[in-house]
């Protein structure tokens, strides 16, 4: 296996964890283009082999959407369900609070004692967050200070200082508000924090927030429904796209493509477009599927192969042969 694959990072699972699956599986080096949290789950971009160095563009330049679910009237140390939490509501009691860490520096400066906030009120909040904005990540994060990750820091009980950094939110929208958890879509720039969202949602509304759930399910042009499972892997039943580029039509290269599938036991199509490239779906057992795209990398003895573009996914529609266009 070489190429992009878009895996859906179950919960409980860092992504050093998936990088490291794919490591054993292909034998080959493997990077991410953006980690999950392990309490998140959602779409993960791989990086295999020489495609490690694609992941650029996902960690700096993409736009990724998140479904968030954020609980208010509480207040987190780490801004998610992971830290230690206090009420800062009706019932300012701790709900989880360690020895280190008192209940009184989690809730300084808030000022709401309810959580009976309508839809409305919310909104115009939500609305002061959309544009280009600075947010100061967690201090419990991966980022460095003097050569030592923040989160290290702070389970040392050492003060965090990070400074701000700037960042776009392109849209929130609420999609449900049951008793206290408020759930949105969240459309943002690579390197924002949500969980920083959620925490500066709730100074805003003055009661406290933190991060209860989130779900990764767009970066760029690829969505969730596309990412491939642990199961799909263990049933053993891929899908990659590629588009294939440089001499590659008018030198019988979708008749190449079709014959070789039919000997593969591959499903799927290969088809010109208008660009001068060759889109070519396939799905089957991977190794089935390997051997094809070795195929395809070669080409027909008259084709020129210049550059490839690979994309291993999740098979949602299924063919039951392989055609041509």
């Amino acid at each position: 296996m070489e190429g992009l694959v878009l895996f859906n990072k179950p919960q409980n699972y860092t992504s050093v964890q998936i990088v490291n699956y794919f490591k054993k599986l292909t034998k080959k080096k493997v990077g991410h283009g953006g980690t999950l949290d392990p309490f998140a789950e959602g779409l993960l971009i791989l990086g295999i082999d020489d495609y490690t160095k694609e992941l650029t563009k996902f960690l700096k330049e993409s736009r990724k959407t998140y479904i968030a679910e954020i609980e208010l009237g509480a207040i987190s140390d780490t801004y998610d369900i992971t830290g230690n939490i206090v009420r800062t509501d009706a019932n300012p009691e701790p709900r989880r609070v360690q020895d280190h860490e008192p209940s009184s520096a989690l809730v300084h400066g808030l000022t709401r004692t309810d959580t009976n906030l309508n839809i409305s009120e919310i909104e115009k909040i939500l609305a002061g967050f959309i544009g280009e904005i600075e947010q100061i990540p967690p201090p419990y994060s991966a980022i460095k200070i003097k050569g030592k990750r923040a989160y290290k820091l702070a389970r040392k009980g050492l003060k965090v200082d990070l400074k701000p950094r700037k960042v776009k939110i392109y849209n929130i929208k609420i999609l449900d508000l049951k008793e206290k958890i408020l759930k949105i879509e969240v459309e943002v720039s690579s390197g924002t924090y949500i969980r920083s969202l959620a925490h500066d949602i709730g100074q805003k509304l003055g009661c406290g927030a933190y991060l209860k759930s989130l779900v990764r399910t767009k970066i760029n042009e690829f969505t969730l429904e596309e990412a491939l499972s642990f199961e799909d892997i263990e049933k053993d039943y891929l899908e990659f796209y590629v588009k294939v580029y440089g001499r590659v039509q008018r030198v019988g290269f979708r008749l190449f493509c079709r014959n070789w599938a039919q000997n593969l036991g591959i499903f799927g199509y290969a088809k010109n477009l208008t660009d001068g490239s060759i889109e070519v779906l396939a799905q089957g057992k991977e190794k089935n599927l390997q051997e094809f795209l070795e195929k395809i990398k070669r080409g027909p003895i008259l084709a020129k192969v210049e550059k490839i573009e690979i994309i291993w996914r999740k098979a949602k529609n299924r063919f039951s042969y392989f055609e041509t266009f």
